[in-house]
């Protein structure tokens, strides 16, 4: 049965929301100002910095799945309500952009009507975050089972955040990169947000207890690994030699902790009584 709405998951999501805006408004002025420029860092800095959008919302996605159906629920009707509220516009919006193609720009129906634009968003970009939102529907019974054989104590959810990233790196790396190239589309990819989603969601009631403290210790971990994220970033611009396995490590870090961050501050904005009145 689904539970009262959770407002800070909503604030969240809206500054994820703006922070997709930075990273598309900001994409092609990273990639066409000349790299010593004043302006080339400010818009680099600000593209960089929102690279958390898709990681917090699949830490969102996912605290409410756990926080909704954690329990245990009637998988029937959850994926007869995912079938409605994701799948079917999914198929809608690729059968638009399909005749938009064919219509518009003549494009061959061989070359519109592939696997990679039926199933895996190819059509239009930004379809690419629903393919990845129907393996967390399609896959959260699994992960729920996972989840509870991890889930000892804290302790042992930041053990197997770090592991299941890591093996997903090097699973990617060396058996699935032979076959897909896109790792972006695929849920394992952001396992690390899920395991963090799931945990918060079933533990709800205590995080609204220390979110003060929270909020501090992921402000000076957003700092810390922003810095090093961005710097090694700005490298990777100027094709500069990076270490690949450091890069993982800041990408991660930084967009999960930046997730942390920001559901910490939307707590706090909704503790502000006119500000949630506005609301």
């Amino acid at each position: 049965m689904t539970k009262s709405r959770i407002d800070e998951v909503d604030v969240l999501k809206g500054i994820a929301i703006i922070a997709v805006l930075m990273i598309h408004t900001t994409g092609s002025a990273v990639s066409t100002l000349y790299k010593s420029s004043i302006s080339y860092l400010i818009f680099a800095f600000i593209n960089r910095f929102s690279q958390f959008a898709v990681p917090a919302f699949i830490f969102a996605s996912s605290m409410l799945l756990m926080y909704n159906y954690g329990n245990g629920d009637d998988w029937k009707l959850f994926y007869k309500k995912r079938l409605k509220n994701v799948l079917l516009p999914y198929i809608v919006w690729t059968m638009i952009y399909g005749i938009y193609l064919y219509v518009i720009y003549n494009e061959p129906l061989k070359s519109i009507l592939t696997v990679e634009n039926l199933f895996f968003g190819g059509i239009f970009y930004h379809l690419y975050f629903i393919v990845i939102i129907v393996q967390l529907y399609v896959l959260f019974p699994v992960l729920l089972y996972i989840y509870k054989l991890i889930n000892k104590n804290r302790y042992t959810i930041l053990m197997s955040i770090v592991i299941f990233q890591i093996a997903d790196i090097f699973l990617f790396k060396y058996v699935i990169s032979r076959y897909y190239q896109n790792s972006s589309l695929l849920f394992i990819t952001y396992i690390s947000f899920i395991i963090a989603g799931m945990y918060i969601g079933e533990n709800m009631r205590e995080w609204g207890k220390y979110y003060d403290k929270k909020l501090l210790n992921s402000f000076f971990a957003v700092i810390v690994f922003g810095y090093l994220f961005i710097d090694i970033s700005l490298k990777v611009f100027a094709n500069k030699p990076i270490n690949l396995h450091l890069y993982n490590i800041y990408y991660y870090t930084y967009t999960l902790v930046t997730s942390l961050f920001f559901f910490a501050l939307s707590t706090k904005i909704l503790n502000y009584h006119a500000l949630k009145a506005v609301y």
